[in-house]
């Protein structure tokens, strides 16, 4: 917003320095009087001792009426909507957002699917704010003592004050795929490393979000007929997954294997991973291909991805013992 309200005077600034350095050299006006002119011209309050005499000087006039009107336009709105949201701030009480944001995740759209994203990343410890535009949301959000941003999440301005930039992911779940994939397109924009999941209501959006940019699109529709078909099939599978996934004590990770990381070129066993932290590895990703309960003797390479299943507190051992060097 600040952003845009500097753009907005910046245009009429610009505005008002042509008019007057015009209408002083077509009507031979000192600058002082040629300002008063400008300022005249583009309020259309009426022209009173002053008034365009010749063909050019009427043919300029009517160009700034034009961009004149429509600079002192945009300016008067971004200045209403800047009130508005500061009356609305004072009326709900600030967000409660840290700043600046680092090393987070941001949640575009609190609806269902939204609720249950961000009720996942509090349970798991993770740093992330909200993005919404309905004020009733935002009030509700801050009431609960969670971090928002009220907003369009489609802008840049938007998600740049949500921290875009020093983000670790950003999931777009609105109900709308338009908005979903503007979303996409504005955040790859800004940050283009950024791990992007999106929501496709649609299963004909799927593919479009990922030429967009997508790192990963789920569709609930989808995935949920999905869960459903494997739960009347193979329900006790489903529920000791289910099970794992919820539990507070047991939680999963993914652990990307970097060219100057301590487990490069080293097998499970000699790297010591499940003897020194407790965690197993549920599976290796490598060059695409997926190798379930690795032995100890699989070999692991840069590039390589492991999902890891443990405790908490043995997850987070295994990240101080095999974290990745900081450049």
């Amino acid at each position: 917003m600040r952003r845009r309200l500097w753009i907005s005077i910046s245009m009429l600034v610009i505005v008002v320095i042509i008019g007057a350095i015009g209408y002083s050299f077509l009507l031979n006006l000192s600058l002082l009087d040629a300002f008063y002119f400008t300022i005249v011209t583009i309020s259309t309050v009426g022209y009173g001792e002053i008034y365009p005499t010749t063909p050019v000087s009427k043919l300029f006039t009517s160009f700034l009426i034009i961009f004149g009107i429509g600079s002192l336009a945009i300016f008067l709105e971004t200045m209403t909507e800047e009130i508005l949201r500061r009356s609305i701030r004072e009326a709900i009480g600030e967000p409660v957002v840290k700043k600046p944001l680092e090393n987070h995740y941001i949640v575009c759209g609190y609806g269902d699917i939204g609720e249950v994203v961000v009720e996942e990343l509090a349970r798991i410890g993770e740093n992330y704010v909200v993005i919404d535009r309905d004020e009733e949301v935002v009030r509700e959000l801050v009431k609960k003592g969670i971090p928002v941003i009220q907003g369009d999440a489609c802008k840049e301005e938007t998600l740049r004050e949500a921290g875009i930039t020093k983000a670790k992911g950003i999931a777009t779940v609105f109900g709308d795929d338009v908005k979903n994939v503007f979303v996409v397109i504005t955040a790859k924009s800004l940050n283009p490393n950024i791990y992007v999941v999106a929501r496709a209501n649609h299963a004909e959006t799927v593919d479009r979000m990922y030429k967009i940019g997508a790192d990963l699109v789920i569709s609930p529709e989808v995935e949920g007929g999905r869960m459903i078909a494997k739960a009347l099939v193979k329900p006790f599978i489903l529920d000791i997954i289910d099970r794992m996934v919820l539990s507070k004590d047991v939680d999963a990770i993914q652990f990307y294997i970097a060219p100057d990381s301590k487990l490069n070129g080293k097998t499970i066993k000699a790297a010591g991973i499940e003897e020194k932290t407790g965690v197993k590895i549920a599976a290796v990703t490598h060059e695409g291909r997926v190798k379930v309960r690795p032995g100890p003797n699989t070999v692991l390479s840069r590039g390589d991805v492991l999902l890891l299943i443990g405790k908490k507190s043995q997850l987070k051992k295994f990240q101080e013992l095999f974290k990745e060097k900081e450049d």
